[in-house]
């Protein structure tokens, strides 16, 4: 009787689709690696931020995830015109041509023009699953390093954040980063940048050498940036693997067959607004249709109308009939 009476209230319609949201996370963390600088960067846009002069209220960023180095810029608006222009002069000129960039599902990143171009030049768009900002980790990281130094830098001046952005980004490219245990500078041209502190206090750096001397600690520097990048490259990995051990204490494993049943996370933009605090917090029944990665799953309705985009399984719980 107390196993059917389980059964009975697991089948349950009313108390599955309003059940508690899970927050542990569904599966182990999955590091990310890039091999070697510009391989791979994470994209993504900030805003709206106060308006700046022109009108700019908008940051679109770009972040190497080896060396860490990130490109950002002011914006009206960012559409895949601006998405272009931004990969054409920042990245493809300045640092080659990446095998892949990770971004959301953004109109701009994975609208046609967008996705023409990176298909013309070889590039990989990977997109994160919806609502699941976790999956561009490098770049949310990135956006909220730009953010909080904005707001130490501006104080009550918000509307200069576009005109101390390039400084900014000057301070984060020279400051040495946990994970590779070096600055994205040293790490991109293999020495590390005069800061104006040395014009002010000179060092041995800036007073005492000579060119020839300049000379021959540059050339030693390019010979061992290879052995630096390597050294950076084992560090990130035990920094990595850290991070992976210390997230997956709290993992509640739910991995799901094709055909399974499954509800999907509510969320504002799908529940009706009249419901107010009574509305369901899952919704569906949802079909398990493939699996797009690591955790993802792609989704087809009961009726075989495929949902689209993939999901986390993060946002989906087993539905019982």
């Amino acid at each position: 009787m107390r196993k059917d009476a389980i059964s009975y209230s697991q089948r349950c319609d009313a108390c599955q689709r309003h059940s508690n949201i899970l927050h542990q996370p569904a599966e182990p963390l999955y590091p990310i690696v890039s091999p070697w600088p510009f391989m791979k960067w994470g994209m993504d846009i900030v805003g709206k931020l106060p308006k700046a002069p022109g009108g700019k209220v908008f940051m679109l960023a770009m972040t190497d995830y080896f060396s860490k180095w990130i490109e950002a810029k002011a914006f009206v608006q960012v559409r895949e015109k601006e998405v272009i222009s931004f990969i054409k002069r920042n990245i493809l000129t300045r640092f080659g041509i990446p095998a892949e960039i990770t971004c959301d599902n953004g109109s701009q990143f994975i609208g046609k023009r967008t996705t023409n171009f990176c298909e013309a030049w070889g590039i990989k768009m990977i997109t994160s699953t919806p609502v699941h900002p976790q999956a561009n980790g490098q770049a949310e990281s990135s956006n909220k390093i730009i953010i909080n130094n904005l707001k130490k830098k501006l104080g009550s001046k918000k509307g200069k954040w576009a005109e101390e952005l390039p400084f900014v980004l000057w301070a984060d490219r020279t400051t040495t980063k946990n994970a590779t245990g070096q600055t994205p500078f040293s790490l991109v041209f293999g020495s590390e940048a005069i800061l104006p502190t040395e014009m002010i206090i000179p060092t041995a750096r800036t007073s005492l050498q000579t060119i020839e001397a300049n000379n021959e600690i540059f050339s030693q520097d390019i010979d061992t940036i290879d052995e630096s990048r390597d050294i950076a490259k084992i560090r990130m990995a035990a920094y990595q693997q850290k991070i992976a051990k210390s997230y997956n204490k709290n993992i509640r494993i739910r991995r799901f067959q094709v055909g399974d049943l499954v509800l999907r996370k509510a969320f504002q933009n799908t529940t009706n607004p009249t419901d107010g605090k009574l509305a369901p917090k899952w919704e569906g029944a949802y079909k398990i249709d493939s699996e797009a990665g690591k955790g993802a799953y792609r989704l087809i309705t009961m009726d075989g109308e495929n949902i689209p985009r993939a999901w986390n399984a993060i946002h989906l719980k087993s539905y019982f009939i």
